[in-house]
């Protein structure tokens, strides 16, 4: 009879130490939860939206609602988690809208939240500008238009400076410390309208 007993305790024990793939952080597990429909990735609370193709404001306009802001990639431990988590969900196919810009000045990118933006190698991409010669963007340019940084698909989701007007889907982020466990939890969640097909 006493065995009986540790049996569902031992399962009970065995699925608490199951750990789902969000909840990996890097080869950390992180005691942080998200609530639905955020991910625990790389210790942030991330919302992948594939299902609006939005400009860049708009894309920051919808993270808003969800009392979020788009993602902010300050380091490549969570540049590489987030990447791991995209093509783990089967969802690098997109271009993803991130929180950079140079609005503010010509080529001084910056972060929602002030902080500049590490140039450079690992975070952007390589342009090919002739069949010998490669430029790292942000590419510079006199257009005011590119001015808004994103994930590209065709660049293994590296950054690109582009036009901020063009459409694509964007990446969310609670803002540090909301989570579930935080009890931070918006008002009420956005309702999705349908969108109409031309």
């Amino acid at each position: 009879m006493a065995n009986a007993k540790l049996l569902p305790l031992g399962l009970v024990l065995l699925a608490a130490m199951t750990v789902s793939s969000e909840q990996v952080s890097s080869t950390k597990i992180s005691s942080k939860t998200c609530y639905s429909p955020f991910d625990l990735v790389g210790g942030k609370c991330i919302l992948v939206d594939i299902f609006e193709s939005v400009t860049w404001m708009e894309a920051k306009y919808l993270c808003e609602k969800f009392e979020a802001e788009l993602v902010t990639i300050e380091n490549t431990n969570f540049f590489g988690a987030l990447l791991d988590y995209l093509h783990f969900k089967e969802l690098s196919d997109h271009d993803y809208w991130v929180g950079a810009n140079d609005t503010e000045t010509e080529g001084e990118w910056a972060w929602l939240n002030g902080t500049p933006v590490r140039m450079g190698t690992p975070l952007w991409a390589l342009y090919r500008y002739s069949s010998s010669d490669y430029e790292q963007e942000p590419t510079s340019s006199d257009s005011s238009s590119s001015d808004c940084a994103f994930m590209d698909k065709s660049r293994f989701l590296y950054l690109e400076d582009g036009d901020c007007d063009s459409t694509k889907a964007a990446i969310c982020q609670l803002p540090p410390g909301a989570s579930a466990s935080a009890g931070t939890l918006p008002k009420t969640l956005p309702k999705r309208k349908p969108r109409r097909r031309p």
